[in-house]
């Protein structure tokens, strides 16, 4: 019994021939699948952007507190809530000195990372009638941490934090313009693993703390409770990268 024309495999023929067509499927849709897991798996792998993110849905949110300029640009709420203060772009917040303290209304997008919450401005703070927020500092002693040194903004959510030299690179840029840098521990603090960073007399940090930045370091320093923030009065002397 002589083969039909479609049993053959031919060259230059446009169809595949009858019995090969349902391994090659098999196969196809069997590499297509493992294609598909392999990149889910990977996907698992990639850290969270953070917890909640950018709460974009919701659109722009409009809030009212009392700020403070030390160590950073801080909205502290009447319940007690105080949250970060950024712009778009690698810049610091312009809250003239001179409004420390008093009360304003922020506009902006939300971004959360763990404890963490930040207000992403679209436009400067302008003054509100004066509200109630608790302002006591609580000195929670000297601690020994081992951590990550984070940029605010992005880590917050605004992107997706990387590893390497990419994130170390695009962490210093952010902290260098101006943006709150992030200390992030191995292990909870009064029950948080994000805390925002000053210098050992609560200012701002200094261009010394770039080298550090995007590496695992243990510090020495002074946590401080601000509202329902924790900050980390670091001691840059003290740093030791394991």
């Amino acid at each position: 019994m002589s083969a039909a024309p479609d049993d053959f495999f031919i060259g230059w023929a446009e169809r595949v021939p009858r019995p090969h067509r349902r391994p090659l499927a098999a196969t196809a849709a069997f590499f297509l699948l493992a294609m598909l897991l392999l990149a889910l798996g990977l996907v698992r792998t990639i850290d969270d952007s953070g917890a909640g993110g950018g709460d974009w849905a919701a659109g722009e949110q409009t809030l009212t507190g009392i700020v403070t300029t030390q160590p950073y640009a801080l909205l502290h709420q009447p319940n007690g809530h105080v949250l970060m203060l950024s712009v778009v772009g690698k810049y610091p917040v312009a809250v003239p000195p001179d409004w420390n303290g008093t009360t304003v209304t922020a506009k902006g997008w939300l971004v959360r990372r763990g404890a963490l919450d930040m207000v992403q401005m679209t436009s400067p703070p302008t003054r509100a009638t004066p509200v109630t927020a608790p302002l006591a500092v609580e000195n929670l002693g000297r601690w020994r941490l081992t951590g990550e040194i984070c940029d605010g903004q992005c880590y917050a959510g605004l992107m997706r934090p990387g590893t390497g030299l990419a994130h170390r690179a695009c962490a210093a840029f952010c902290i260098e313009g101006g943006v709150p840098p992030v200390f992030v521990t191995t292990a909870p603090i009064a029950g948080t693993s994000f805390l925002l960073m000053a210098n050992h007399a609560g200012g701002p940090m200094g261009e010394e703390m770039l080298r550090y930045v995007g590496l695992r370091v243990r510090i020495d320093g002074t946590v401080e409770r601000h509202g329902d923030m924790l900050v980390f009065l670091a001691d840059l002397a003290t740093v030791v990268v394991p």
